[in-house]
């Protein structure tokens, strides 16, 4: 799966991400990622035609009593609205599977490791 490209639309979420200072684009076809682990990835979009990377989650959000999964990507360096468009994706490197948190504040701790990490393993891309 690992350098295979993906297409989807960015639909709109509950804006739970962005409550919590990490705001995610949602994508409206979970079932592309069936075949892959649930989890954290770090991906490389492409949205009009420029290269970003960013948190790529595929799975249920157990913090949040769901168990429906979800596609969401927390875009490094990115602020731009982008409803309706389609964006390229591609999954770069497996970062964690998922993880129940006993609260939103340990989830967010979890981010920030995960987003450390995911910016180191940029550097040598």
């Amino acid at each position: 799966m690992k350098n295979r490209w993906y297409q989807a639309k960015v639909i709109r979420g509950k804006n739970q991400g962005k409550n919590i200072g990490f705001p995610t684009i949602n994508l409206d076809n979970s079932a592309l990622l069936k075949r892959s682990k649930k989890g954290v990835y770090l991906s490389h979009l492409k949205i009009n035609q420029k290269d970003y990377y960013g948190l790529l989650y595929y799975g249920p959000r157990l913090v949040l009593n769901e168990t429906r999964n979800i596609l969401e990507i927390f875009i490094l360096d990115f602020s731009n609205v982008v409803y309706g468009k389609i964006v390229k994706f591609r999954l770069m490197e497996f970062i964690r599977g998922i993880m129940n948190f006993s609260d939103i504040q340990e989830l967010k701790k979890q981010i920030e490791k995960d987003l450390a990490y995911a910016r180191e393993m940029i550097k040598y891309k």
